[in-house]
């Protein structure tokens, strides 16, 4: 039962003002009075107040403590626990109104539209107080005791009770007996009126007849029983075999799921394969003539290893054209390197013989007479020139010269035949002089 909160009553009549907390608008509950101020406030209202801060809410005065708090006058606490309220539980239909002081007894002991729980072990139904009788009656936790079997049993499960309790007296369809159900099962089984078959039926023996004549009458007469023993063994050897048989289906059902999963890896392979090289797998969709068609492999592993081979032989083969072509590039770039080293020494010969062209020009032009024999031997044996210089030479004039025959000829001073070097370089002024006289000049 949930507690009462008087700040949420509903009043019959409109209440004085003066009547009302400042701080929950509400009526006075426990009304106390500021000694200083004269004001009047709820006990827990104004005491909440003063902890954060030590104020009279109205006229904020100081006040030091609690001790400042008396309880307001009788006539106060009268006025207000006299004003007529409705009952809480007044939209559920109770139209109870009363002072404010007695609602608490007649909210506890009087409403019979109180929300209770139901007392019984089991039952958490939530029900008015007036209905409790009406559901004590009918509730399904409720505990009963019976006098059959002197149990405790709950309303709700008594049905599924009676048929399993074991003091039910249940009649033998056999012998028309009368017994508990607890001792039913042992006495179907040893009932001497039962109809049973002879214990050596599932080996070929056809009799029938009551329990009690199975041991007395027929069992010594049975033509099966001096086999009962070779019956045991072959029963035993019978379920080893059963055993056995079921341990190799289990086994044979996880090789025929291992077979399944490597056909379908398989089958994935050779599509796969099948795309890469479809020369070599041919998809029977294609429309592909007989004849064109290469004899098929006897399995598919053969033919794995085939194609196998074949990649290794093209392997191979490219290793082999690798190398040659390897070392075809290795000669060609050293060919081409010689050819190329030859050019850039031509070059240097072509440069250093501009270059004592210039010189020789120079040093006429300042009027010195330079020893021609002395710088060009001392510049080609420096540079090397004089070998390519012989042979070019000689190879024009078509004879044979002498080192000394060949720089007198490549550099002689200007005259009527001026070099072609020379020519070219009075293009571009008069930098190299036609005689010493205009030299002088």
């Amino acid at each position: 039962m949930e507690a009462l909160d008087l700040r949420s009553l509903l009043y019959v009549e409109t209440v004085n003002s003066n009547l009302i907390c400042c701080i929950c608008h509400t009526p006075f509950i426990d009304p106390v009075v500021i000694e200083s101020c004269g004001h009047t406030f709820c006990r827990s209202c104004i005491s909440q107040a003063i902890t954060s801060r030590p104020t009279c809410p109205v006229d904020r005065s100081r006040l030091s403590d609690v001790s400042d708090l008396k309880p307001a006058s009788k006539i106060i606490s009268n006025m207000v626990n006299e004003l007529l309220v409705h009952c809480p539980n007044n939209d559920l239909g109770c139209d109870y109104q009363g002072q404010r002081q007695l609602l608490s007894c007649h909210f506890k002991e009087g409403c019979m539209f109180t929300i209770i729980e139901c007392c019984n072990e089991g039952c958490q139904e939530a029900i008015f107080k007036k209905d409790l009788t009406t559901h004590m009656e009918k509730c399904r936790a409720k505990v009963i005791d019976r006098e059959i079997c002197k149990c405790k049993v709950q309303l709700g499960t008594l049905e599924g009770h009676c048929d399993s309790c074991p003091m039910k007296h249940i009649e033998c369809p056999h012998c028309c007996t009368t017994l508990p159900q607890s001792a039913i099962d042992v006495h179907l089984e040893e009932c001497p009126e039962r109809l049973s078959t002879c214990l050596y039926a599932e080996y070929g023996c056809s009799w029938a007849g009551r329990q009690r004549d199975l041991l007395e009458v027929h069992i010594p007469s049975c033509p099966f029983e001096p086999l009962k023993d070779f019956f045991i063994t072959y029963k035993q050897r019978n379920e080893m075999l059963e055993q056995d048989n079921k341990q190799l289906r289990t086994t044979v059902q996880d090789l025929n799921k291992t077979v399944t999963s490597l056909q379908n890896q398989l089958s994935s392979i050779s599509d796969w394969l099948a795309s890469m090289f479809p020369s070599h797998f041919l998809n029977p969709d294609n429309n592909v003539t007989t004849s064109e068609r290469p004899p098929p492999l006897l399995t598919t592993h053969e033919l794995l290893l085939s194609e196998n081979e074949h990649f290794k032989n093209d392997i191979e083969t490219l290793n082999v054209n690798l190398t040659d072509l390897e070392l075809r590039q290795n000669v060609a770039l050293m060919t081409e390197s010689l050819r190329t080293q030859e050019e850039i020494q031509n070059l240097k010969n072509i440069c250093h013989s501009l270059r004592m062209q210039m010189y020789y020009l120079l040093m006429e032009r300042r009027g010195d007479e330079p020893s021609v024999r002395n710088v060009v031997n001392t510049s080609v044996a420096r540079s090397g020139l004089t070998g390519s210089l012989v042979s070019g030479i000689s190879g024009t004039n078509g004879s044979n010269l002498s080192e000394a025959d060949v720089l007198t000829t490549t550099i002689r001073p200007p005259g009527p035949n001026i070099p072609s070097s020379v020519q070219s370089l009075r293009k571009f002024g008069s930098f190299v002089p036609d005689s010493p006289r205009q030299e002088k000049l």
